[in-house]
C-alpha cells in the first residue's frame, strides 16, 4: 500500500476560505444598531443614575458596545461629569451615551 501523503487532503483546502466567510457572516448577523433614546428617557436615566450613585444601590445596567447590547450588575462607584464617564464595580468604564437602561 502506497501512502499518498498530503495529496489526499488537497480537496479540503478549498473549504478553509469559506469557513472564514461563514464565521464573519455569523458575527455580523448578531450585531444590532444602537437604539435611540428620547429626551425624556435620557433625563430619566440621568436622574436614576444620580439616585443610584448616592444611595449606593445595586443596579442592572443595559449598555451598548461594539454593536452588541450587554448587561452588567453592580454598584456605581463614580461619575465623572466632565468626561461623561460612569465607573461600575471599579472595572468597567462606560460613557454615558452607551447606557440604554438602568434597573434597580
Amino acid at each position: 500500500m502506497k501512502d499518498r501523503g498530503m495529496i489526499k487532503w488537497q480537496p479540503f483546502d478549498s473549504l478553509i476560505p469559506s469557513k472564514d466567510i461563514v464565521n464573519s457572516i455569523l458575527i455580523n448577523k448578531n450585531k444590532v444598531a444602537k437604539p435611540t433614546l428620547s429626551i425624556d428617557q435620557l433625563e430619566n436615566l440621568n436622574e436614576l443614575l444620580k439616585e443610584c450613585y448616592y444611595n449606593q444601590n445595586i443596579v442592572n445596567i443595559k449598555y451598548f458596545k461594539n454593536n452588541n447590547i450587554y448587561n452588567i450588575k453592580g454598584k456605581i462607584k463614580a461619575i465623572d461629569v466632565n468626561n461623561k464617564i460612569v465607573l461600575i464595580n471599579k472595572t468597567l468604564k462606560l460613557h454615558i451615551s452607551q447606557i440604554l437602561q438602568i434597573n434597580t
